[in-house]
């Protein structure tokens, strides 16, 4: 899978050539966003709070997940079901990203490559078992870039 930046503000995720779904930011400097499957499922993401300390995903203004950063540095992703999983920095250089579950398994990767050329940032995207979820792999993409 790769995640792909078109421009400054959208990011399009494909597998084997084939578009799965578009992360797109309202303005550069926001993090408010909508989320767009190729199933027509359209999801808006918003900071809220008062320093806007945590991110909810809505889907016809309804909560499915919210984002909130802990004190290690890592962003908990709460799903309305209960799943809980962990986004966070890897590596020595902490130039890669993992999202885990509770029982700490790895089930995405996320490896970045910055472009030159457009001065922006695409990635790699690798798991064990192919993701279901393709929300969940765009919500990956879109902590990498509030990191």
């Amino acid at each position: 899978m790769k995640a792909e930046c078109t421009d400054n503000k959208t990011f399009q995720l494909f597998e084997a050539g084939l578009l799965l779904g578009k992360l797109t930011y309202k303005s550069l400097f926001s993090y408010n966003a909508e989320i767009t499957l190729t199933d027509s499922d359209s999801y808006v993401v918003k900071p809220v709070g008062f320093f806007s300390t945590s991110i909810i995903v809505t889907k016809n203004e309804t909560e499915i997940a919210n984002l909130q950063m802990n004190w290690t540095g890592q962003i908990v992703v709460t799903f309305k079901d209960g799943q809980e999983y962990i986004f966070k920095a890897k590596g020595i250089f902490h130039n890669k990203y993992i999202i885990e579950n509770n029982a700490e398994e790895k089930l995405i990767q996320f490896d970045p490559r910055f472009n030159w050329g457009k001065f922006n940032y695409n990635y790699d995207i690798s798991y064990d078992k192919k993701p279901e979820d393709i929300l969940f792999v765009l919500l990956g993409v879109m902590l990498q870039t509030i990191t």
